[in-house]
């Protein structure tokens, strides 16, 4: 009654030291240094992707630079009529659409005849995209939102709506994410991107999803384009690289045609045009044809500058209407950042606390240090993997402030665990003994003998195939009740053939067959064993489907591994706990068949030394060779067997599949790849599944064919994977 009183109390102080702890590091999460510091890390992991590549990008920059300005006779801003003459010799090159990151709200101030000629190029070429801004302006008493958009002449004249280009930079000051557009007065303005695809792809406002929230779909169309949402408004930009990597032409080079004279000519003397020279020209080398081209701004004067993920030289912030490009090379490559979603981070967080704490509590401080430590370094590991190889972006800092806070707690909490637990020997004691004594007692204490002994045994591991699946597709209780009673007729039969159940992964079962007890047929029983559980499990499907189980589970398919040799069996653990559990190279091996037999698409597969030791003690059982492999993990070869089935269960079809399988392999050894193809191909025919070890030689086979292995080879195969 006090022990259950104990444990009790134990449960309870891991509960509530795990709860403290995932409470503590959830609001330290969200101050705001911590939420930089993630922030920060983001960045980081683009660094270390590096850049990507865009040599095939559609996209083309036009900088409004500080050379530019100096090779244009006026200064900034130029006259409109100079944007003329950029659209018009951007539509000679070939440019498919044309998009300014530059909102032209002023009337030009050299002549308004300027405008009427950039107006006139606007509704001529039908591909330039204008942008403008919606102000949002909040007091005291008023909420109001007014429209900064080019001078109506412009807009008149263009067909195409215009765009925003205002971006939103997060807690740092750092522009990470982009969004689909605004609402106003009723009509849908959306982003320089969206509308330069738009119109590049021609796809119809129709097929554009409106602004504002779809809490139904995780995605905003904008017609064939499903961009993946971050927000309910925004996605989040996949940088490309840092300042450069796009192409980029000032906007001198652009105008510098045989019509018109720069800065640099007039002093020169004559002319040399960048735009239409026949050898070096832009027109010449295309650089625009078919291309979506940006325009905007990389003077420092216009300040039209924002920080991003990749670190320029310096730290520099780079030019906004590379922001655009960014935004836009993501959706045309479709190539988005998925955040990892919120729960599964919390759900993270509270699996490191009550692990943590229970691997203070149950086993050691020091312990629970070393699995903080692995446990830390392995989920940035998966951070780090989860964005370098699948774009996804998942929370570092608040998984490792709960491992941090909960070791932290765990330490203190079992500091003063132990310090009352010494003033209470100390209180009990003392009256007795001399103090000395009692510290003596308090500081040393007696340890639990452990030990093992090795022993020639066989070892038995098996498992459900695509277990994962089941998790997925039943609900919780009917799991639990479809893997209580697959292990519990499994046990029996372990059971009653002598097997020892070492312990259950999950669905998983580890057992061993001559321990404790001496069993001289251990393999014997071990291999009989794997092929009654196939039968039992045979019956289960048959009864599920009755009871009208999901098919998956009418389905279901086990695989098992044997191995026999030298093991370490005995008791094993901590000083606090310990199994009477075995361990060694023979029982990795044993584990090594179970998972290796889904390579060759078979349900038991054993080592050689178990189906030799088998065989001193009966015949019951029908095997045959699958292959001389090299398992990963180990260097000496071995030979593995399938069992495929119990003689008196066996019928005609099955005895010719394995004769002529037998044959093919003896020729496949012998490296005559014809007549092992023509043997393989018809036992291939008699098997039973799909997936079988007769149609895996015969690609083999055909690969040798073409990569003849040397007179020197063995026959071993080296598997790679587990």
């Amino acid at each position: 009654m006090a022990k259950n009183k104990s444990s009790s109390k134990k449960l309870i102080s891991i509960l509530l030291i795990a709860i403290t702890a995932f409470i503590a590091s959830f609001i330290l999460m969200i101050f705001k240094p911590v939420q930089i510091l993630e922030l920060k890390y983001s960045d980081q992991l683009f660094e270390w992707r590096g850049p990507l590549d865009v040599s095939d990008s559609s996209i083309v920059l036009v900088a409004i630079s500080q050379e530019a300005d100096e090779e244009i006779l006026q200064k900034y801003p130029w006259p409109t009529s100079i944007h003329a003459k950029l659209v018009e010799n951007l539509n000679r090159a070939g440019a498919r659409v044309i998009a300014f990151d530059v909102i032209f709200d002023n009337p030009d101030q050299y002549d308004f005849k300027n405008d009427t000629l950039f107006a006139e190029a606007l509704k001529k070429y039908k591909n330039v995209i204008l942008a403008g801004e919606l102000q949002r302006s909040i007091t005291d008493l008023s909420d109001e939102t007014s429209p900064m958009f080019p001078i109506p002449v412009l807009t008149a004249n263009n067909p195409n709506q215009v765009a925003l280009v205002r971006v939103h930079p997060d807690l740092d000051g750092a522009v990470r994410s982009y969004r689909f557009g605004q609402e106003y007065r009723e009509q849908n303005y959306y982003r320089l991107s969206l509308e330069a695809l738009r119109l590049y792809a021609n796809i119809p406002y129709e097929q554009i999803d409106p602004i504002g929230p779809n809490p139904e779909s995780d995605h905003f169309a904008l017609g064939p384009y499903q961009i993946l949402k971050d927000g309910a408004n925004s996605f989040l930009i996949n940088y490309y690289g840092p300042e450069g990597t796009f192409p980029e032409v000032s906007y001198e080079e652009v105008i510098d045609d045989s019509s018109y004279t720069t800065v640099f000519e007039s002093e020169l003397g004559f002319a040399v045009n960048s735009f239409d020279d026949p050898d070096i020209g832009h027109l010449n080398l295309e650089t625009f044809k078919d291309k979506i081209v940006i325009v905007g701004a990389t003077m420092p004067l216009l300040k039209d500058f924002y920080a991003t993920p990749f670190a320029n030289e310096g730290n520099n912030a780079r030019p906004g209407y590379q922001l655009h490009a960014n935004a836009l090379q993501t959706i045309l490559d479709s190539n988005y950042i998925e955040r990892f979603r919120g729960w599964y981070t919390l759900m993270i967080m509270l699996f490191f606390c009550f692990m943590i704490t229970m691997v203070n509590r149950f086993l050691s401080a020091n312990f629970g240090i070393l699995i903080s430590l692995v446990m830390g370094a392995g989920y940035f590991g998966i951070t780090y993997w989860a964005f370098i190889q699948h774009n996804i972006l998942m929370v570092l800092t608040g998984p490792l402030l709960a491992v941090t806070v909960t070791q932290i707690g765990m330490v203190s909490y079992e500091y003063y665990i132990e310090q009352k637990e010494k003033r209470r020997i100390k209180g009990m004691f003392s009256s007795y003994v001399s103090p000395d004594l009692v510290n003596q007692m308090i500081e040393s204490g007696e340890e639990p003998q452990l030990g093992g002994e090795e022993t020639y045994m066989t070892a038995f591991f098996s498992y459900i195939v695509s277990f994962s699946t089941f998790s997925e597709q039943l609900e919780a209780k009917e799991l639990v009740q479809v893997i209580n009673e697959y292990l519990s007729a499994m046990t029996d039969i372990l059971n009653d053939r002598g097997g020892t159940l070492d312990k259950y992964i999950g669905d998983a079962i580890v057992a061993f067959f001559g321990s404790p007890v001496y069993l001289e047929d251990h393999a014997y029983q071990a291999c009989i064993t794997s092929q009654l559980m196939h039968k039992e499990l045979e019956r289960l499907r048959e009864k599920w489907e009755k009871d009208g189980r999901p098919e998956i589970v009418s389905n279901m398919q086990h695989r098992l591994g044997m191995n026999t040799g030298i093991m370490v069996t005995g008791n094993m653990g901590s000083t606090r706990r310990f199994n009477y559990t075995i361990m060694g190279d023979n029982v990795n091996l044993a584990a090594r068949c179970e998972s290796g037999a889904k390579q060759y698409g078979v349900f038991t597969m054993v080592t050689e030394s178990t189906k030799e030791e088998a065989e001193k003690f009966g015949n019951e059982c029908l095997f045959r060779q699958l292959d001389h492999i090299v398992v990963k993990g180990r260097s000496k070869p071995v030979k593995v067997f399938e069992i495929v089935g119990l003689k008196e269960d066996a019928d005609q079809q099955l005895l010719d599949c394995i004769g002529l399988y037998e044959e093919g392999l003896q020729h496949y050894l012998d490296q005559d790849w014809d007549k092992a193809l023509s043997k393989f191909n018809k036992s291939g025919k008699l098997e039973k599944y799909v997936k079988n070890p007769s149609g895996i030689f015969m690609q083999r086979c055909e690969f040798m064919k073409e990569n003849p292995p040397g007179d020197e080879w063995d026959g071993v195969f080296i598997m790679e994977s587990k």
